[in-house]
């Protein structure tokens, strides 16, 4: 998912504690503790970000997406459990399921990425 993101246009400002994976072993999440003296394109270079659910909300709403909805998907109580998650923006309402609500979030989030772009191009 974060993958995605990146390919849709978030823009990663490294920080102290982002929680990142690295480019050439994406199985290898770490907390960015020390940077080693690289500056943010080259940590953009060799780390992808993983945005926390807090960090996922905040660029929700800096695009003007505001969390409508968050929790369990009632039905799928029984089974495996599902996530939704439902975003408005004043032209939209995006609804996402899906079984990790980190995902569902970045899923509302790439929409909106999308979304931009597209209206930026129009």
């Amino acid at each position: 998912m974060s993958l995605e993101l990146e390919r849709a246009g978030l823009h990663w400002e490294p920080e102290i504690g982002d929680e990142v994976t690295e480019r050439e072993s994406l199985e290898r999440v770490a907390i960015l503790v020390d940077p080693q003296g690289l500056g943010p394109e080259e940590l953009r270079g060799s780390f992808v970000w993983l945005p926390s659910v807090e960090q996922l909300i905040d660029q929700i709403m800096m695009r003007g997406g505001v969390l409508y909805h968050v929790g369990l998907v009632e039905e799928a109580m029984r089974e495996d459990p599902c996530y939704e998650a439902v975003v408005k923006t004043p032209t939209d309402v995006i609804e996402v399921a899906s079984p990790n609500l980190r995902i569902a979030l970045g899923q509302t989030l790439c929409h909106l990425l999308s979304n931009h772009l597209r209206e930026m191009v129009h």
